[in-house]
This record gives structure tokens, sequence and C-alpha cells, in this order.
């Protein structure tokens, strides 16, 4: 085959591609619309592809123009749907959430239920669930009432239904506490970062198989969503004639995520930043 040959042959296949990727779009938009809420991500990325293929396609200039001032008319429709898709997700999602015992509070795209933040991106067609205000990131799953409701039930329970035991808890803080302040060479009173008590407590709780043999798989899992909760449920502070206090973070210490840990107050998204704890001797 002659150069020139294959040069008309690659136009045509790309052309050919070009024009079959343009029905595969238009054919799904028409099935998307017949439910534009549910599918309105995949319409709006269905015009996306349609306008890249325009742009690609050899067509006559007037066939172009047909097609654009359909998808054109395609677009226009989307700006009440996204309106009514916000409206009717909203509704929807604190009803079904009612269902299982959860009440949803706030405004978009910020949405408030317990101790998480649901940050809703309708553009993405995703939620980002965040355990408080936007601290720690836990999961992301697609812009489905059940799909959402299923995993927050899966995070919620894995937090709160932790065996736990205060004097044991307390017991470990403590441990972990005195552990850092003499290898710092501080004295028992003494605040240190909450984080460092973290560190040295997440280490007090794994078992001899992770000791004798310190892989990730025989690791206990336990990070700072764990012993943020922990704290919160903590009703017992007092052990050994101490008793734990947090300290409060100043503006200096909520700059940096290492710095801080967020800790509830309540089981409707209020809570504290704390950055250092200390045990404070008291009276019998």
């Amino acid at each position: 085959m002659k150069e020139n040959e294959k040069v008309i042959m690659n136009v045509m296949l790309k052309e050919k591609n070009t024009l079959q990727n343009l029905l595969k779009s238009f054919k799904n938009i028409e099935k998307f619309q017949r439910d534009p809420l549910n599918n309105l991500h995949k319409i709006k990325q269905g015009v996306v592809k349609i306008e890249k293929a325009l742009e690609q396609s050899k067509l006559d200039e007037f066939v172009k123009e047909e097609i654009k001032q359909h998808t054109d008319s395609i677009k226009s429709k989307i700006p009440k749907w996204e309106d009514e898709l916000k409206k009717a997700f909203g509704q929807k999602l604190e009803i079904e959430l009612k269902k299982v015992g959860f009440e949803l509070r706030g405004y978009y795209p910020l949405l408030k239920v317990s101790f998480y933040t649901f940050e809703v991106d309708f553009e993405n067609f995703k939620v980002l669930i965040w355990y408080g205000p936007q601290q720690e990131k836990i999961e992301v799953c697609e812009l489905v009432h059940e799909e959402i409701i299923r995993k927050l039930k899966i995070i919620h329970n894995k937090i709160v239904r932790r065996q736990f035991n205060d004097n044991a808890f307390l017991s470990k803080v403590y441990q972990a506490y005195k552990n850092f302040v003499y290898r710092q060479n501080k004295k028992l009173g003494d605040q240190i970062p909450i984080l460092d008590a973290l560190f040295e407590f997440a280490f007090l709780i794994q078992d001899r198989k992770f000791k004798a043999n310190p892989t990730k798989n025989n690791y206990k899992e336990y990070g700072r969503v764990f012993f943020s909760h922990d704290l919160y449920r903590l009703k017992e502070r007092k052990v050994e004639n101490k008793e734990l206090s947090l300290v409060t973070a100043a503006r200096a210490y909520t700059e940096r995520k290492s710095d801080f840990l967020w800790i509830p107050s309540n089981e409707k998204g209020g809570g504290n930043y704390i950055s250092h704890i200390k045990f404070r001797e008291v009276e019998l």
C-alpha cells in the first residue's frame, strides 16, 4: 500500500471511530434522560465526550452545527436538573438516615451526621465522609443514598462499638504519658503533645505477637479517630491520685494536623481541638 493510501485509510478509520463514539454518546444520553436526576453525572460526561468528538471530527460543518445545537439543548437543561437533584437528594437522605437513627444537619456542600461530615460533590457524583469537621477522611462513596448509609453504618459501628473499659483505657493513657515524660526528662504534671501520647498508647496496646515480630500484619490498628472517640467517651479521669486534663489548642497549634486532635464534645458534631494532655495531682 502506498504511503498516501495509508494516510487516507488512517483518516477514514479515525473518522469511523469518532462517529461511533458520537453515536454511542447520543444513545446513552437519550437513555439517561429518562431518569436525569440519578444519571446527571453520566449525562454531563456524555456531553463532554460529544463536544470532544466534534472537535476531532471532519464532518461537514452543517452536520456539526446540527449536532452542536442538539447538544446545547441538553446542556441547557442541566442547571434545572442540578437544582432538582440537590433538593431531592437532601430530602431523601434525611428520611433514610432517620430510619437508621441518624439526624442530618447542615447545608451543602457540608452536611453533618453525628460525629461525621459529608462533603457532597455533585459535580463528580461523590461524597467524602469525614470524622469531625473535615478532620479525618474516612471514606469516599458514590452519591447514592443506599451506598452512603451502608458505609456510614460500617464506619460508625467500627468506631463506637469497639470494646471499651474506662479504667483500662485511662491506665494505658497514663502509662503512655509517663513513658514520654521520663524519656524527655520532664516531670509528672507537665503537659505533653497529644499525638505523642497517641504514639506511646498505640504501642502499649499491641500484643506479644506484634512485639515479637513488629510487622504490618501483626499490628493492631489504632489511630487518630479511635483515640479521639475513646477520649470523648471516657468518663473516669482519675488514676493513682492524678487527673487527666486535655489542653485546648492555641491558634499556633491548629495550623498543622500533626499538632492537634479534634475530640467530640457531643454526638451532634460539637468538639474541641486539643494539642496537649497532662496528668495533674489531685487531693483525695
